[in-house]
């Protein structure tokens, strides 16, 4: 058996169709998009129909992601539409006006996924853990955290994503992978990145694959859509995510939401703190000005 996991495109749909091309010269018996495939990425709307269509066509089984999680938020009654809350959540919003009535699909992808392998195997899929899909796992996590996270009865294999960092790692009887991430890797490598699990000689046995895409593609797509425009200066951390391959958000949360919240600092003048203190204000700078 064959099973290919692919997860966190956010918008990125050169990436998602390179991924989808290798994957179907690969012929699994299964394949599961993990979750955020929409929001933090230009092209939400394209990523979800592509991945509408194959879940129809193909069979592909789809997770539901923190990102979809958030633009569904947007779509709630109490979500505000105004205040420093809604402007540091501008882009899922900018994101939900664009994927229209697509919305429904995404209410209706599943949280979890398990699979009966052979043998009497178990696979399960999480965009980010039984924990939740905003809390995954790393290849730093200590046994006791792996184990918490993947969940009982303890499978033979568990695949999460969220982190965009791909890792394998096996402790007993279970192999932990992190399927990396399609659309914005964060560990330096900008290649697309998927997980291949394959059981054979009675186990399960697992691979990251990483592939090139056309990026400047995806850099004209970026310019195109709007998004670093309209999408408020939260897009230029995201952008600078995508140049460097490296995560932007966590930082930019951990250090300055609280403060902007308070009204105590503005968006704009702390992503740009967060970028020129990475050393990477003059290229996002440069996108934007291009």
């Amino acid at each position: 058996m064959k099973i290919a996991v692919f997860g966190d495109v956010h918008g990125n749909l050169a990436s998602l169709e390179a991924a989808a091309e290798d994957i179907d010269r690969w012929k699994p018996d299964l394949v599961v998009s993990a979750g955020d495939i929409v929001n933090r990425g230009p092209s939400p709307k394209r990523c979800l129909e592509f991945v509408e269509d194959r879940r129809h066509e193909k069979g592909w089984r789809t997770l539901r992601g923190n990102h979809e999680d958030y633009v569904i938020h947007q779509s709630e009654p109490e979500a505000p539409r105004s205040g420093p809350e809604f402007d540091s959540y501008y882009q899922s919003y900018w994101t939900l006006l664009r994927i229209g009535s697509g919305l429904e699909a995404i209410k209706a992808w599943e949280d979890l996924l398990e699979v009966d392998g052979p043998a009497g195997t178990l696979v399960r899929v999480a965009h980010g853990s039984v924990l939740g899909n905003d809390v995954g796992i790393f290849p730093g996590n200590r046994i006791d955290e792996l184990a918490e996270r993947c969940g009982d009865p303890v499978p033979d294999v568990f695949v999460g994503g969220h982190t965009h960092t791909a890792f394998l790692r096996r402790i007993g009887g279970t192999l932990f992978v992190n399927a990396g991430s399609v659309g914005i890797p964060f560990d330096g490598d900008w290649r697309a990145g998927y997980a291949r699990l394959t059981h054979m000689n009675g186990g399960w046995e697992g691979e990251i694959v990483r592939l090139e895409y056309d990026r400047d593609r995806t850099l004209a797509e970026y310019r195109a859509s709007g998004f670093l425009i309209e999408a408020g200066p939260i897009a230029w951390l995201v952008l600078a995510e995508y140049l460097f391959a490296r995560s932007q958000l966590y930082a930019w949360h951990r250090d300055y939401f609280d403060a902007v919240l308070a009204g105590e600092a503005q968006i704009e003048t702390t992503v740009r703190m967060q970028l020129e203190r990475q050393g990477m204000w003059e290229e996002v700078r440069g996108m934007l000005e291009s």
